[in-house]
């Protein structure tokens, strides 16, 4: 492996260009290869496989021996800032932008249809191929995210340098990484910060995305609101009178949950509720625990009350997996998980899929509810 510092330096400012990206794409590329393949592969898998890819992708790195990150990989029509090569064989074309616009070679073609196409020319079946845009400030093309035509066949992926860097600070954190990478992460992510890219102030896809949920509101509040309907109509501990506080839909930055919940009777501990969501980053919600790593739907029966904690605390060993215990700080509970992507297979139909595999279970919890003492 050649130095670092040394594939930096080649790098001269140019009127016409800017070595920041280069340079990122350079220090991206050196943590990413010095991580081993397990680590390798939860990275990628977290930032740079959409959600309508990460079955294909968990597919192929089940058998995969090696892979890395390979920058200003010439191709015919240029040069792709980081190409992920697997086996040998690329299956992430990756566009790094700060600010600068998108390159258009024509009227139909730019920098991401081009690069879609090459990479989707690479595609074996059953094995996914993705064009990603690496952003901070540029916006993707019109029609970039529709697929299609509009990124060259390949499936499109969005992903901005604040995320990036909070992958980052994961890593500094995992005294399974090399010391080396950690120390590396560290400092890429404080550079990160000096350059205004951290996230810490709403950039255009924050306010895009608020735009988005604001319009998207009453959906999602119906999805939400049908599921917690239908807990009103179960029978046994679901017969509480409502409570003032309780949510159909609630969303906790704090926790990375998108979530309602409904309190259950018992007659004498209060403070139990059943609760149903998505947890978009469960291992580190749920710390002391073996929750699953990846984005996941969950339910889970909690408690919030000192006594009823107690309860649940003394009684975790009933339930059976994959139910599991855990503890917060101001609430604990049984719960269990699956995996969000099989959910969203089709999302239209979350809320009955959410309603089946609490029909499957009501049964258990109300049993699980009525031994609590």
């Amino acid at each position: 492996m050649s130095s670092l510092y040394g594939r930096l330096f080649k790098y001269r400012s140019r009127e016409a260009r800017s070595p920041l990206e280069d340079y990122l794409s350079e220090a991206t590329a050196d943590i990413f290869n010095r991580l081993n393949l397990e680590q390798q592969i939860d990275f990628i898998r977290r930032l740079f496989v959409p959600l309508v890819q990460l079955s294909a992708w968990d597919s192929l790195v089940a058998n995969t021996k090696e892979m890395r990150l390979e920058t200003q990989y010439p191709i015919q029509s240029g040069r792709i800032d980081l190409v992920l090569i697997v086996d040998e064989r690329p299956i992430i074309a990756i566009e790094n932008k700060i600010s600068a616009p998108i390159a258009t070679y024509s009227e139909d073609d730019d920098q991401l249809v081009t690069y879609g196409r090459w990479i989707r020319s690479h595609k074996r079946e059953g094995t996914p191929s993705i064009v990603c845009l690496l952003t901070h400030m540029t916006r993707p093309s019109d029609g970039f995210l529709h697929g299609g035509a509009n990124s060259g066949g390949a499936t499109p992926h969005v992903v901005r340098w604040s995320t990036l860097g909070r992958a980052l600070n994961t890593l500094r954190k995992d005294e399974s990484v090399p010391l080396n990478a950690r120390m590396l992460s560290e400092e890429l992510s404080l550079f990160l910060g000096e350059r205004g890219m951290s996230g810490e102030f709403a950039g255009r896809d924050e306010f895009a995305a608020a735009i988005v949920y604001l319009r998207a509101g009453d959906r999602m509040s119906h999805t939400f609101e049908t599921i917690y309907l239908h807990l009103k109509s179960l029978n046994g501990q679901f017969t509480a009178n409502e409570s003032i506080h309780e949510m159909s839909l609630h969303f906790g930055t704090k926790e990375n949950l998108i979530w309602g919940w409904k309190y259950l009777s018992h007659p004498t501990l209060h403070g139990l509720f059943f609760a149903y969501g998505i947890a978009l980053d469960p291992a580190n919600t749920f710390k002391e625990s073996s929750a699953p790593k990846h984005d996941a739907a969950f339910i889970c029966v909690g408690a919030e009350d000192k006594k009823s904690m107690a309860s649940l605390r003394s009684a975790k060993e009933i339930p059976q997996k994959p139910w599991i215990y855990t503890e917060l700080k101001d609430w604990s509970a049984v719960i269990s998980f699956k995996p969000l992507h099989q959910m969203m297979a089709d999302p239209e139909t979350f809320a009955p899929q959410m309603i089946g595999w609490i029909d499957s279970e009501v049964d258990d919890i109300n049993s699980f509810v009525r031994k609590l003492k």
